[in-house]
């Protein structure tokens, strides 16, 4: 389908692309969330930071993403509407909505949707975990950093198995996790992605950002057998 008009105008006009800082937060006793959906140079991939007040409600919301067309009108609406909700509440936003507020009283799609349209956006169902209680619907879970050892582990397994490693596997890699030590988590590349200096430079943050935002953690990825000797292993 050719670009649609409400495409071509958001387009034209986008209203919520850049990046807020810690110092726009203070500016407007808001904090600052930020969380990232997507491979490392996909042209999917989105960074999402929002303020939110004190009364938990998001005051702006900014976007970065290669995304271009009907994607990047999407995200932009999408941001759009985050603001005057509340963060656990995001979780509920679908991209038939955006297609719908995008739309207006125009009768013309503004884009196609995918069979997955009435399923939120993964990039705010992450957000929407920040929030106090988590998303909507979300039962309570102790933090990750208040969790044993054990625990915290199967946590990272579990975030490994569904989102890092399927991308890995995509180019015939792989990945073991060696040690947990507080902060700090020690991998280890194997198959296509082996020893190769290249691949660690392309996917470390990639690895690093999906395990804090899913985990609402703030682990430091360091990969074992590059440049450096490997920690001990778990036992």
């Amino acid at each position: 389908m050719s670009t649609s008009p409400a495409v071509t105008a958001r387009l034209a006009a986008l209203r919520h692309v850049g990046a807020f800082s810690e110092g726009d937060a203070r500016n407007l006793n808001a904090a600052l969330v930020t969380t990232t959906h997507g491979a490392v140079g996909a042209v999917d991939q989105i960074s999402l930071h929002l303020l939110v007040g004190q009364d938990g409600l998001v005051k702006a919301v900014r976007h970065e993403t290669h995304a271009q067309g009907d994607l990047l009108a999407a995200y932009d609406t999408m941001a759009e509407l985050c603001v005057g909700r509340p963060l656990a509440e995001l979780a509920t936003i679908t991209p038939r909505q955006v297609e719908s507020h995008l739309r207006g009283a125009g009768s013309e799609p503004a884009f196609a949707l995918t069979l997955e349209a009435d399923q939120a956006f993964f990039v705010l169902k992450k957000a929407a975990e920040r929030a106090p209680g988590g998303a909507v619907g979300a039962k309570p879970a102790v933090a990750f950093n208040d969790c044993g050892l054990f625990d915290k582990v199967s946590r990272v397994e579990a975030v490994l198995d569904l989102y890092v490693r399927p991308a890995l596997a995509s180019d015939g890699g792989g990945l073991d996790l060696v040690d947990l030590k507080g902060d700090e988590l020690h991998v280890q590349y194997h198959g296509a992605c082996g020893s190769c200096a290249s691949s660690v430079g392309g996917t470390l943050q990639f690895i690093q950002d999906s395990l804090n935002n899913h985990l609402m953690a703030n682990l430091l990825v360091k990969v074992a057998g590059i440049d450096e000797d490997p920690p001990f292993t778990l036992g």
